[in-house]
């Protein structure tokens, strides 16, 4: 029992300690029962359909904006807008096998006859169909057409012709010329027609009025080897750079030689899409 009365002797000190703590006890209840009794202010949910309809609105002026089919040349469709259109891959192709006979559609009924669809189709996509001028104005084509026959053309080397001899050609602008000029000025010479042809902007029919009026007289001479040329060599041909020609002569030596071209593209930075072009220039033997 003195044991037990003894757990409760606390000096001045102790006693105002704990007589602090049981007020702050208290305070801490009395705060947390006010709180608690305190009238919440219940959540008021506003009428949202309004917003809602301008949501629905927006999304459905999406959709439609997705869906919406512009004008289109029917001798144009790639695969993807083909397929945005609903055409089979066999009338596709069928389509593709046409243009690349170098024959145009010029009609709904030319394209319903190359591809087969069906009249459905045909009602709901034809008015879409966007044909040149041309073809829905042949009166004036034929005008036009007849002033570039009265132009009179002269068969000449390319590589000598002005921008006024290259625009006489049909199919040739303003714009298209100067380009043709700026791509011969940076090969310093065409020595192929198909660097012309690389030209942007130049189509097949324009090629053909092209080859009819005009020629190459440069020989290209002897091509360089690429497994043996020395790196002023190579900086000669005109699709390659400084560090182009580096990362070459580097590869060349790793593979100690190249044995194929499928090799020569793996070359960091290299144009395989000039590889035509480049290959005028350069042989593996």
């Amino acid at each position: 029992m003195k044991n037990f009365n003894s757990l409760f002797l606390f000096n001045r000190k102790q006693q105002r300690g704990i007589f602090v703590l049981i007020i702050l006890l208290f305070l801490v209840l009395i705060i947390y029962f006010i709180a608690g009794n305190r009238d919440r202010q219940s959540l008021i949910v506003e009428d949202t359909s309004v917003y809602q309809r301008q949501v629905d609105s927006l999304k459905s002026l999406a959709i439609a904006k997705q869906n919406k089919i512009y004008p289109f040349n029917p001798n144009y469709i790639t695969d993807y807008r083909g397929y945005v259109l609903g055409l089979s891959e066999e009338e596709l192709g069928r389509l593709h096998r046409f243009r690349e006979s170098n024959k145009w559609i010029n009609s709904k009924k030319d394209f319903q006859n190359v591809t087969g669809v069906s009249d459905q189709w045909l009602d709901s996509i034809s008015p879409y169909f966007k044909f040149p001028e041309w073809v829905t104005n042949p009166k004036k084509q034929n005008t036009y057409q007849t002033s570039f026959k009265k132009r009179k053309v002269v068969v000449k080397d390319i590589n000598v012709a002005t921008q006024e001899e290259l625009k006489a050609v049909y199919g040739i602008g303003p714009a298209l010329s100067q380009r043709i000029i700026k791509e011969r000025d940076f090969l310093k010479g065409f020595i192929d027609m198909k660097q012309v042809r690389s030209v942007y902007g130049i189509s097949d029919s324009t090629m053909i009025q092209l080859k009819k009026h005009f020629y190459i007289n440069k020989s290209s001479g002897a091509r360089i080897a690429l497994n043996t040329a020395t790196r002023e060599e190579l900086l000669s041909v005109p699709y390659f750079n400084d560090y182009l020609v580096d990362q070459l002569i580097k590869q060349r030596v790793l593979r100690e030689g190249f044995k194929s071209w499928d090799k020569v593209v793996l070359t960091s930075r290299f144009p395989e899409e000039k590889l035509e072009l480049i290959q005028l220039y350069l042989t593996l033997d």
